[in-house]
């Protein structure tokens, strides 16, 4: 018999974790993601959506999915996939499922490090700016739990904070690493995900795309073991 559901009402405001859980910011996501992407919030999920290409009924996960911009980007592109987003936000999983809630696509509060799924449940797992608000011990054990519910020949793909290439988004970059006093995008900047990427199982990291001077998209594969 299927485990119940908790109502929206039962869940707590936060799930408890080492990384940073965005539950203020839950009401003006939607007003600042375009502001701090310069514009490009619309543009990178859409781009990220149709480079899946999905084919058939697939099983999605959107790992860190805030208010499901990019989850529901992915299940408009792909009605017969079913696409799920976790947050461990109780607020940007109430944001998501208010406005970005299709057939195909549902949210579920959960944690990145630890995945209330299966192995070997999904087709594709996404992440979108979620990485930058976790440390180095913490990306590594996410990275993990997104190989672990992976199917054989899975993609992972992530798109976040990396290696300036622009002025402005060496700007944008450290203003954000020193003002909110966040190591964790220091990390972002030097590199860490594509180097963290191969040490959790995956293949080697592939950059496909760069966006508003300071976000990569990395692409990495499961292997069949």
């Amino acid at each position: 018999m299927a485990e119940a559901m908790p109502s929206e009402d039962e869940l707590p405001e936060a799930l408890p974790t080492q990384g940073r859980v965005l539950t203020k910011a839950a009401t003006v996501y939607d007003w600042v993601q375009p502001i701090v992407t310069l514009g490009q919030e619309a543009r990178l999920n859409r781009w990220i959506a149709q480079r899946l290409n999905l084919e058939g009924q697939r099983h999605v996960l959107d790992v860190g999915c805030g208010t499901g911009l990019l989850t529901l980007a992915i299940a408009e592109r792909y009605p017969s996939s079913r696409v799920v987003g976790v947050d461990a936000s109780k607020a940007m999983i109430g944001v998501a499922n208010r406005k970005r809630t299709r057939t195909n696509c549902s949210y579920r509060q959960a944690l990145a490090e630890d995945l209330p799924f299966g192995e070997e449940t999904f087709d594709v797992v996404t992440s979108a700016l979620f990485f930058h608000h976790v440390n180095q011990d913490l990306k590594l054990r996410c990275l993990r739990e997104a190989w672990r519910v992976l199917k054989p020949r899975g993609t992972l793909v992530v798109a976040d904070m990396d290696r300036p290439y622009t002025l402005l988004g060496w700007a944008m970059s450290a203003t954000a690493w020193k003002l909110f006093r966040q190591p964790e995008i220091k990390e972002n900047m030097d590199g860490m995900m594509e180097r963290l990427i191969p040490k959790a199982g995956f293949g080697q990291a592939e950059r496909h795309a760069r966006f508003s001077g300071y976000i990569s998209v990395l692409s990495a594969g499961k292997a069949r073991v």
